[in-house]
């Protein structure tokens, strides 16, 4: 009996289709794993920016009307601002002994990171640095004053609250929508008067 088998141009046709089959196997392999990393990153950012926003309401929330102490234990005003950062002292946080205590925070725009640096009030503290947000393309602050004006730094005048009643953060992330937040402070009560001195009789 005959025995036929397959002919040279029947086994090219076959190994073009297996190849074009398995190439595009490959191409659909390396489209779903760029796309999962894609979508990965993107969740990492946006777990990123709600990390911060959480933990700028939970500073700002628990502010205190107290001034502070610098590390060299100079005093230092309840809340001072600038465009480029915060530092107010707040309630709230347990020291590395485990006792409640005030906390002094400050949040900077350094290089293209947004940084949150917290310790214990005063010269004995340990300061712990956090960089909360990357690839910062531009961040600025704005405080509201208790005559509803925004200002673009923060320094009570004469008879205001040491506090201001909200902060606004906006930030704009490399290749991302700007993020704009308005958080409000606890209320602080204006200085007292000074009395004037009592006549003499």
């Amino acid at each position: 009996m005959n025995q036929r088998g397959f002919t040279l141009v029947e086994m090219l046709v076959a190994l073009t289709i297996f190849a074009l089959l398995a190439g595009a196997g490959v191409g659909l392999l390396r489209a779903s794993v760029d796309t999962q990393a894609a979508v990965g990153g993107r969740l990492a950012d946006m777990a990123a920016s709600e990390r911060m926003r959480l933990l700028l309401a939970s500073d700002l929330a628990q502010a205190v009307d107290r001034s502070g102490r610098a590390p060299d234990g100079s005093p230092q005003p309840a809340f001072a601002g600038t465009g480029n950062g915060i530092e107010l002292v707040r309630a709230g946080w347990t020291d590395p002994q485990g006792t409640p205590a005030l906390q002094r925070v400050s949040w900077q725009v350094q290089g293209d990171s947004l940084i949150r640096v917290g310790g214990g009030d005063g010269a004995a503290s340990q300061a712990s640095r956090a960089p909360l947000l990357t690839d910062v393309e531009r961040a600025a602050f704005r405080f509201r004053a208790a005559d509803g004006s925004w200002r673009d730094g923060w320094a009570p005048g004469p008879g205001e609250p040491a506090l201001p009643v909200a902060i606004e953060l906006s930030v704009q992330r490399r290749g991302e929508a700007p993020l704009l937040l308005v958080l409000a402070l606890p209320p602080s009560s204006p200085p007292a008067a000074a009395q004037p001195p009592a006549r003499a009789a």
